[in-house]
């Protein structure tokens, strides 16, 4: 039986301890209190009780993920085929005083990693830069556990489509457009990793290629969450009003 209309959660508000204070350079000293720094609402729901659980982390981003889910008594290994954000992320853990275990690995490749070594697996804005999500989520699939759950976070394909310039939003190019080049001045610093850059290849899945990609793997999408509506200060054009953030979670069933 459906719910009734009004009982529907039609979007999830950033939690407002997530809402980072600008002026705050290294939000990740205050994480071992503040986990919601690092995880919205929707993730903090789609993860529940993370303490004890064998975790791994698939990409580096700006290691608060995996710093939260450590302090919330989480096993976490941080996988990122970056061994300099990899050695970042461990200093900060030291100084913290969260344990983490790291491997080195191409996110397209987990041979590094055991079959279902984990019971949850965390990828915040992971597949920007995936040329193949498919075969993404297929290792995935492999280093989880019967019953094991992940939890996807990127930032929403619809926000990606329109040209960095005040203003009114104009569409740069089709929301349907996977594979965005960029010219050599258009390269975009990667803020976790000084002086290098995000690459020239911009690899913007659509919602719905994540859904077909997930399921090919043998996940069952079992929440989709759109979060946030606000403009962020870094956005140029002001996109308020439209979704900020997709939360995902997928099951693999047990055996």
């Amino acid at each position: 039986m459906s719910q009734p209309r009004a009982a529907r959660r039609d979007w999830v508000p950033v939690a407002q301890t997530w809402v980072r204070d600008p002026e705050d350079k290294e939000p990740w000293r205050r994480i071992a209190t503040m986990p919601a720094l690092a995880l919205n609402l929707a993730e903090q729901e789609l993860i529940g009780p993370a303490a004890g659980r064998a975790v791994c982390t698939l990409g580096v981003s700006d290691g608060m993920a995996a710093l939260a889910l450590a302090a919330m008594g989480a096993r976490v290994t941080v996988a990122d085929p970056s061994q300099s954000l990899l050695d970042m992320l461990m200093i900060r853990a030291r100084i913290i005083g969260v344990e983490l275990d790291f491997v080195q690995t191409e996110l397209l490749d987990l041979s590094a990693i055991h079959d279902r070594s984990f019971q949850l697996a965390y990828a915040a804005q992971a597949t920007r830069q995936l040329e193949d999500i498919d075969r993404f989520y297929a290792e995935v699939y492999r280093i989880l556990g019967p019953g094991g759950r992940l939890i996807v976070t990127e930032y929403h394909p619809v926000r990606r489509i329109w040209k960095q310039e005040p203003g009114h939003p104009r569409a740069e190019c089709s929301y349907f457009d996977r594979r965005r080049t960029r010219d050599e001045d258009e390269l975009i610093p990667d803020p976790n990793a000084p002086g290098l850059t995000l690459g020239r290849f911009d690899f913007s899945w659509t919602v719905s290629d994540h859904f077909g990609a997930l399921a090919a793997a043998g996940f069952r999408v079992s929440a989709l969450e759109e979060v946030g509506d606000v403009h962020q200060k870094w956005e140029i054009p002001n996109l308020k009003g439209l979704p900020e953030q997709l939360v995902l979670a997928a099951d693999r069933d047990g055996d």
